[in-house]
């Protein structure tokens, strides 16, 4: 089934959104909603859309809304929408703050609508790839590292860039935090723009996650070590790379690794996961169509959703101490 949307906010994201919406033969894109109506008319004439005027007359003419906008007008954006029985996608963070995301976590069951987050990176096809490895994590050490860009520096590197990590690991680690360790500074904007934290977690995991958004070049790595077991996931390249360590057979041909003191040896082993050639952005658009159609709970939801923004607040509570 098609199902009809409409797009909300047509910045930097939200002009993405409006490429691969247009194109995905899931969505009918029905028109274009922003509060700059020059720029709405202009794209929506471009893609031969309709401009719509305001959200509410955006909402009665679709299913769906895609919300783009800054982060601090997610709110009531969104609460309109929902309340209005619209099923909703909403880019990262959810909310400005925590309080408005339990407040539409009332709204959404109430309503009975589908919400889904964009925590793009869960759609990553690398890490998609390497899920399978990714049981019972011991320690994870993270580097996102981007160049300068304005856009999101009202709000710190926390909200801006780390959220995509918390949200991975979250996903991953099946276990309350236990204790937080966070260091920051900023250096142009006026909130934080490097960022240090590890993440301790009740079951003994331990996570290291580095994010600065004044570096030379773009970095995004994710690191996971389990028992005899390391994965190495390139996001932004989109590889992945497992290296297992087994009891290594006599005359192994693999790489053999002697620990000494009477201990076995060990034969390393490469696996090299087969990545697919998908755009995480569509996967996550295809994701909410699936959810809608076949009743299915969204992959990123509101809760989930929470979860990051209440552990990004603490990091970012820490920082100010």
């Amino acid at each position: 089934m098609i199902n009809k949307i409409v797009l909300v906010g047509l910045g930097y994201i939200g002009k993405v959104y409006l490429k691969l919406l247009n194109e995905n033969p899931n969505w009918d894109l029905v028109g274009v909603y922003d509060i700059d109506q020059k720029l709405c008319k202009d794209l929506a004439a471009q893609y031969n859309l309709k401009a719509f005027s305001n959200l509410q007359e955006a909402l009665d003419n679709v299913e769906v809304v895609a919300i783009a906008t800054p982060g601090n007008t997610h709110f009531e954006i969104a609460k309109q929408a929902i309340i209005n029985g619209r099923h909703v996608f909403i880019e990262r963070p959810v909310t400005a703050n925590i309080k408005e995301a339990k407040q539409l976590q009332s709204y959404i069951n109430e309503a009975g609508v589908y919400f889904q987050v964009g925590h793009v990176e869960r759609f990553n096809p690398a890490f998609i790839a390497a899920k399978p490895y990714l049981k019972d994590p011991q320690f994870i050490e993270v580097h996102r590292l981007a160049q300068y860009n304005p856009r999101g520096t009202d709000v710190s590197v926390v909200l801006d860039l780390m959220t995509h990590d918390l949200d991975l690991i979250l996903s991953i680690v099946k276990a309350n935090v236990k204790r937080i360790s966070v260091s920051g500074c900023d250096l142009v904007s006026k909130t934080a723009d490097i960022v240090n934290a590890r993440i301790e977690f009740e079951n003994g995991c331990v996570a290291n996650i580095t994010t600065n958004r004044m570096a030379f070049k773009n970095t995004r790595k994710f690191r996971v070590f389990t028992k005899d077991q390391f994965v190495s996931i390139n996001l932004l390249d989109k590889i992945t790379e497992v290296v297992k360590l087994k009891n290594a057979p006599l005359n192994s041909k693999n790489l053999v690794i002697d620990p000494g003191n009477g201990q076995s040896k060990k034969e390393v082993i490469f696996e090299h996961p087969i990545i697919l050639p998908t755009n995480a952005i569509n996967e996550e658009l295809n994701a909410l169509h699936d959810c809608i159609n076949s009743n299915k709970k969204t992959i990123v939801g509101i809760d989930e959703a929470i979860r990051v923004l209440e552990l990004a607040t603490e990091i970012e509570e820490k920082l100010k101490l």
